[in-house]
């Protein structure tokens, strides 16, 4: 609460995030926007993750197994969904520069710390004053990983295993573009009637 009506901005890492972002940007008086942001799945393992890739950040574990065209190739596709998602995002209003400005990053979930670690990589070339990640439950693990990215960390649980975030809610629907876009518009709307009044 401590944020609340400052010059500080909710980020959701895009799918998960977006309605706790929602929900924060809502209470807290303040601006939301999204990163997208995408997880490269193990070829043998569709469980199983080995980096993320955002906008202009890879991240990537270090797997002997697994051939680097096949890295190369993934990172490329989700590249090209990501910006044109960015792209749709932002097509009602510019985005809103992060230079100097208080970050509140929020995700459903920091479990391995591939999509939240991508994300800040891609947040913090834009300078930003501080950074703090907000999330309702995180592994040590994860925590541990972002730790040198961050200012601060908000947490609700801290689980040494999390083996699916659909056991974490009672209830917990696939989220789809149109719902991301919908929640991003009422945001933005609400921003500019802020403003106006």
């Amino acid at each position: 609460m401590e944020y609340n009506n400052t010059e500080a901005i909710v980020i959701a890492v895009s799918g998960g995030g977006i309605h706790i972002g929602s929900y924060l940007a809502q209470h807290l008086h303040l601006p939301l926007e999204v990163i997208p942001c995408k997880k490269i799945i193990h070829p043998a393992d569709n469980h199983k993750t080995i980096g993320a890739v955002s906008t202009d950040a890879v991240v990537v574990h270090e797997e002997g197994d697994i051939p680097q065209d096949y890295i190369y190739h993934q990172i490329e596709l989700l590249r090209h969904v990501i910006l044109g998602q960015n792209k749709n995002y932002h097509s009602g209003h510019l985005q809103a520069s992060l230079k100097n400005m208080t970050i509140i990053l929020v995700d459903d979930l920091l479990k391995t710390g591939d999509t939240m670690l991508a994300s800040l990589k891609t947040i913090r070339k834009q300078q930003p004053k501080k950074i703090i990640v907000a999330v309702p439950n995180v592994t040590p693990e994860a925590s541990r990983a972002i730790a040198d990215e961050i200012d601060e960390i908000i947490y609700l649980t801290i689980e040494p295993t999390i083996q699916a975030v659909g056991n974490l809610y009672e209830d917990f629907p696939p989220i789809e573009e149109r719902e991301v876009m919908a929640l991003l518009e009422q945001a933005w709307i609400a921003d500019n009637v802020e403003e106006k009044v």
